[in-house]
């Protein structure tokens, strides 16, 4: 589904500023102990939403929800550069949800793995603005 009527920016670039944001964030939360599940959360945003500027600069829209490898999926139908992306994405969907609210079975991520996390959203980011620059 798409975000056509939404109260969502039409602008990409707008949503390319708000992922670099999310992977600022990511950056520095990643480096307390304390925040390192907020750092994984940020990754995952930072993906979702270049992946949403992707589209609505090739289609014109931005599709609904928070699943990145639905969303990479979709932006391979246009771009197939983005199939190659696949498991950066399902590595990076799992922390979208179980970062935000309390789970029975807590999640635990070390400052290893949260720093991959980091990685593989800003490496993704790269390849989306790349990407991009190639139809302005």
């Amino acid at each position: 589904m798409a975000r056509r009527k939404s109260r969502d920016s039409k602008s990409y670039t707008e949503w390319m500023v708000y992922a670099e944001n999310d992977l600022r964030a990511a950056n520095l939360l990643k480096r307390n102990k304390h925040t390192l599940l907020l750092s994984a959360f940020h990754s995952h945003q930072a993906i979702e939403k270049a992946l949403k500027a992707f589209m609505l600069a090739q289609k014109g829209y931005a599709p609904d929800g928070h699943n990145i490898i639905f969303l990479a999926k979709t932006a391979a139908k246009v771009n197939p550069g983005f199939f190659d992306w696949i498991d950066e994405c399902i590595a990076l969907n799992n922390y979208y949800i179980q970062t935000r609210y309390p789970p029975d079975f807590p999640l635990v991520l070390d400052k290893t793995a949260t720093n991959n996390l980091a990685v593989m959203a800003t490496d993704l980011y790269k390849f989306t603005l790349n990407e991009l620059a190639k139809f302005e």
